[in-house]
């Protein structure tokens, strides 16, 4: 993720197009919060053992940070044009890198609520 680009580089990627200015950085990461909080299960039917819960989520986080890190691949390999393409892959790329970093903050954040007792 240390290859996505910066809110800056995508604002003046997209100057002077119909693409929309995305979202400020904290905006998109908390909508993915909210959204892998309603992928994953309540926290009370993920798996009690830390392991198992742990191997859980990061199964369901994986295809996220892949998807995440194609974009990111695909705009790095597209830096050097300048088409509609390439500023449509620095605009996916920052999205997806950001909403991709907040999912991972709510697979952590359900890793370390306690499981309930019974």
């Amino acid at each position: 993720m240390e290859s996505a680009p910066l809110r800056e580089d995508v604002i003046q990627a997209i100057a002077r197009t119909e693409l929309p200015v995305p979202n400020p950085e904290d905006r998109i990461r908390a909508d993915g919060f909210e959204t892998f909080l309603r992928l994953a299960p309540p926290a009370g039917q993920l798996p009690a053992a830390p392991k198992a819960r742990g191997n859980y989520l990061e199964e369901l986080f994986s295809p996220l940070l892949s998807e995440a890190l194609a974009y990111v691949d695909t705009a790095c390999d597209l830096s050097n044009t300048h088409g509609i393409e390439a500023r449509m892959a620095l605009l996916q790329a920052y999205i997806s890198a950001h909403w991709t970093i907040g999912a991972r903050d709510a697979a952590m954040h359900l890793y370390g609520i306690p499981s309930p007792k019974g």
